[in-house]
């Protein structure tokens, strides 16, 4: 860590008041070169394959679900991001948020070691441990996203710039998994995940000394000195950041009570093997980069505000499907489900990224980043672990027999989701916050 040090503090760099052609084309570069990479540590550390790492070591759908909603859960921590990036600057802290992330992933990997020598309570307690660390430095690091990505991605062609993002971010994602799969077809052991988890965070420590990499003007360290009150005040006066604020939790929320609830369904509702439940998480992969290259062509013509429209019916139209999810195993249909929700997922964070940066000045990104996604990941956490772990814990107390507790939850929760369709709605049409 000595050696990294200049690197993720910053010393010696130099933070000019704006940036060049040139120099904003190199960070743009760096940007979809860690995304790339970022997408093949992802593959091997979130979402799905966590979720079926736990499920293995023994942990009950109720503790799944909680895990599954730490990535939002722990957004309040984001806030310590911001002191962060007011010293070392975004791309730094950045890129150390994300070196410590996979620090932390390394404790996930002790679980199997000790499970014969000691209880479940102790595994358990080493998973969540691990994912929860993974989750609370990603949420510190993500703190600079917004404002780097505004430092290199000029105003006319942000919904490129993000699409090429998420493009390459799931391409890379796609071919991992697809490896991943494969591995679990001929060896379907639980040492592969720990392997898979560990090749994840050595590529994830790699891509963190990319991204410290990227240029950036003193503006986003500027807009961090604010008072963080300041901040939260600013942010809530202005109507339109309001009901940014509100859709962005909306946004989030309709992703984390439906994705993580059909692999959960997937594999205990059908009883399908870790193979099978792969698949499908590749296939809902294969959708986000379908999302990426369409997004590149229509973000900017159509605008964020439509497309977040129609992404949120998308999960709609996916949780009405399972609320009707037939007794017996379509392959067919569940993989077309999969494809149109990984489709709207990319979808809505490609959207609320262009809104974003649409909507608010340079001067003031770093406090709105703050605000949004503190309080986005905090509903969104609260929503998957409370809402959707609390129902499925509620469902399955009465005695229903597994698939009908999932048919059940996905019945309430469209509810839910149609609400969050209307809180999206009241989003005003899109006009560039800064001129740039």
């Amino acid at each position: 860590m000595k050696g990294l040090r200049p690197l993720f503090t910053g010393e010696g760099k130099d933070f000019p008041p704006s940036l060049t052609a040139e120099v904003r084309q190199s960070g743009r570069r760096l940007f979809w070169r860690f995304y790339t990479l970022n997408g093949i540590s992802v593959a091997c550390l979130m979402n799905n394959v966590l979720v079926l790492y736990a499920i293995r070591n023994g942990l009950d759908d109720s503790m799944v679900a909680v895990m599954a909603s730490f990535v939002h859960l722990v957004m309040p921590f984001m806030i310590l991001g911001k002191p962060a990036v007011s010293r070392f600057g975004a791309a730094r802290t950045r890129g150390l948020g994300w070196f410590l992330r996979y620090a932390s992933a390394t404790i996930m990997l002790l679980g199997p070691a000790v499970a014969p020598f000691t209880s479940q309570a102790v595994v358990t307690a080493l998973i969540m441990s691990g994912a929860f660390g993974f989750a609370v430095f990603r949420s510190i690091g993500t703190a600079a996203l917004s404002p780097l990505a505004g430092e290199v991605a000029e105003s006319d062609e942000r919904g490129k710039f993000f699409s090429m993002v998420f493009a390459l971010s799931q391409s890379s994602y796609l071919v991992t998994m697809a490896l991943i799969v494969t591995l679990f077809r001929y060896v379907d052991e639980l040492w592969v995940y720990q392997l898979v988890i560990g090749t994840g965070c050595v590529v994830g420590f790699y891509a963190s000394t990319v991204i410290a990499l990227v240029p950036e003007s003193s503006a986003p360290r500027h807009s961090a000195q604010k008072p963080f009150a300041e901040m939260v005040s600013n942010s809530w006066k202005n109507a339109r950041n309001r009901r940014l604020l509100f859709a962005w939790c909306a946004g989030v929320i309709a992703h984390v009570i439906v994705i993580p609830f059909m692999m959960i369904t997937v594999k205990n509702g059908y009883e399908v093997s870790d193979f099978t439940a792969l698949v499908f998480a590749l296939i809902l992969v294969l959708g986000g980069v379908i999302s990426g290259v369409v997004n590149r062509k229509i973000a900017d013509i159509a605008g964020a505000r439509l497309l977040l429209m129609l992404y949120v019916l998308g999960l709609i139209a996916v949780a009405v499907f399972w609320s009707r999810a037939p007794g017996e195993f379509l392959p067919g249909p569940v993989a077309a489900t999969f494809l149109l929700a990984g489709f709207c997922h990319i979808g809505i964070s490609i959207g609320l990224n262009q809104y974003f940066l649409t909507a608010i000045p340079g001067s003031d990104r770093v406090g709105n980043a703050l605000v949004m996604r503190i309080a986005s990941g905090a509903a969104a956490g609260l929503a998957g672990s409370v809402v959707g772990g609390g129902l499925l814990r509620l469902l399955s107390s009465t005695g229903m027999e597994e698939l009908a507790v999932y048919r059940s939850y996905f019945q309430l929760i469209l509810v839910l989701l149609v609400m969050l369709l209307l809180v999206v709605r009241r989003l005003e049409q899109e006009t560039d916050g800064d001129g740039a």
